[in-house]
């Protein structure tokens, strides 16, 4: 289980995430919604420590951190337990799509190279990219490039994935297989905190829906009810002008 308190995040004096209180199940799949610029790629950044959050506490399972007291070894514990799938990919352009895969083994696992190669491999076979081990991230299309990244989160098996708009840099007609893919894993042992437009996918592969605005969480609950039954005025208002 993940669970934030009192988590907030300011950038020069604007708070970007306000006060949050959020909790995800062990395989769980929580999508966060809301218009741009509302906070919910902040939010997820300061969840994996990319951008630390200013006030709040994480928890996940038994590990507690404090953000005003965090150390260096706290936030290494925590990203080997949690992993990001980022909306540019984020691959090494010098690295193979194997390469990719086996650096944060390397890095964050602490595995030899022989066993991250031993490791990696199978999770790239499990994405359809075992045909390209050897191929960089140039000779790859949007959608190949995803499955990498996706393959790199699943292989250091953490107990969170956390997706920052997957599909937002592909072309459209490769928008489907990567969802198809995120669905294959969605309801696993580990919880998926989902960023996204796709609204549609979000209605379906969701168990719980959060609706950011401002950086203040208006709306919580499951998927067929805050799409279909919002609380919130504000949240009403998004659905249908997605609709």
């Amino acid at each position: 289980m993940l669970e934030l308190n009192h988590w907030s995040k300011s950038f020069q004096n604007k708070k970007a995430i306000q006060d949050i209180h959020l909790k995800v199940e062990a395989g769980q799949v929580l999508t966060i919604i809301g218009p741009s610029g509302s906070g919910k790629s902040t939010l997820l950044r300061t969840i994996n420590f990319i951008e630390p959050a200013d006030e709040g506490t994480i928890r996940l399972d038994q590990l507690t951190l404090n953000v005003e007291t965090v150390s260096q070894t706290d936030v290494l514990n925590l990203r080997r337990q949690t992993a990001m799938v980022f909306q540019n990919y984020a691959l090494f352009s010098k690295k193979t799509a194997l390469e990719n895969v086996m650096e944060h083994l390397l890095m964050v696992k602490k595995l030899s190279k022989s066993q991250a190669k031993e490791r990696a491999i199978p999770f790239l076979q499990q994405v359809g990219m075992g045909d390209h081990l050897d191929d960089y991230p140039h000779q790859l299309s949007g959608g190949q490039q995803q499955r990498v990244g996706i393959a790199r989160a699943l292989a250091i098996e953490p107990k969170v994935i956390l997706l920052d708009e997957p599909t937002s840099a592909l072309d459209p007609e490769l928008v489907g297989g990567v969802l198809d893919l995120i669905q294959k894993i969605a309801h696993q042992h580990m919880s998926l905190i989902l960023v996204t437009h796709e609204m549609k996918f979000a209605q379906q592969v969701s168990d719980r829906v959060v609706f950011l605005d401002k950086g203040i969480l208006l709306e919580e609950g499951n998927s067929y009810d805050v799409f279909n039954n919002p609380r919130h005025q504000r949240t009403q208002a998004f659905i249908e002008s997605i609709s």
